[in-house]
């Protein structure tokens, strides 16, 4: 963040934007502790990664500023039914390499570690995990069923959020999209409506109503547009307690595995 003396830039925002804050100590979901743990390599940097279980395994994948640990109670179910799981950091994220984190690195991400740690034949994923995981789809990911929690539709709307909470200018705000999209050419869109009607995998989102970092509207947006998915509304869960919950994480463990 620049100093209070700077004034920002379309480049100091979007570097800004797209720089996650680390925790000051990596950690490692506990049931991953004993699991087998990979370094796949990847353009922007090492990502880590772990794989619990033989077979087709489910594919966890976290949001912003969060990690692999996100998932422990979730890969403790699979674990009961004997259900491999696949986690990951994300660029820039936990024990993975990078600075950055701009969603078509963290859709690479995604597609190496299912390539290096399949076979891969369900995904579920939290927030800005959600739209990276659907690039990642629309880019060679295959995966027969994918459950979406508390996932935003992508449209870089959350730049706008950061950047009015900043005082950044609208014009700098859209200067930095700008420049965005330069950087990264048709990889820097990313609209799950628009790509959700070609989607093949089944799929269910889920959502609390009182979710204060992603309207539920998006959520409905993206299950009304992608082909017989399902949506399950809650309330009371937030935004980041609801990938923890153990009756939401029996709904969607069921799902992925097709019962």
């Amino acid at each position: 963040m620049p100093d209070e003396a700077e004034e920002w830039t379309a480049e100091t925002f979007m570097q800004f934007v797209m720089t996650p804050r680390r925790r000051a100590r990596p950690r490692v979901a506990e049931p991953l502790r004993g699991a087998a743990d990979f370094d796949i390599d990847t353009p922007t940097g090492k990502i880590a990664a772990w794989r619990l279980g033989e077979g087709p395994a489910i594919l966890c994948v976290h949001g912003w500023e969060d990690d692999n640990a996100l998932w422990g109670p979730f890969i403790d179910t699979c674990a009961q039914i004997g259900r491999a799981a696949v986690a990951l950091d994300l660029p820039a994220h936990g024990f993975s390499e990078g600075e950055w984190c701009p969603a078509p690195d963290a859709a690479s991400a995604i597609r190496a570690v299912a390539d290096a740690l399949g076979p891969i034949d369900a995904l579920v994923a939290h927030s800005f995990g959600g739209p990276a995981s659907v690039m990642a789809m629309t880019e060679g990911l295959e995966v027969k069923r994918a459950a979406f929690i508390a996932c935003p539709l992508g449209r870089m709307r959350r730049w706008k959020r950061i950047g009015r909470e900043l005082g950044v200018s609208d014009e700098i705000i859209e200067a930095a999209r700008a420049l965005y999209a330069q950087s990264f050419g048709a990889r820097a869109n990313i609209d799950v409506a628009e790509f959700a009607p070609s989607m093949r995998a089944q799929a269910l989102y889920v959502h609390s109503a009182d979710d204060e970092q992603v309207e539920l509207s998006n959520s409905r947006e993206a299950a009304a547009a992608w082909p017989g998915a399902e949506l399950l509304v809650v309330d009371d869960l937030g935004h980041r307690l609801i990938a923890q919950e153990p009756a939401i994480i029996d709904r969607v463990v069921m799902f992925l595995d097709g019962a």
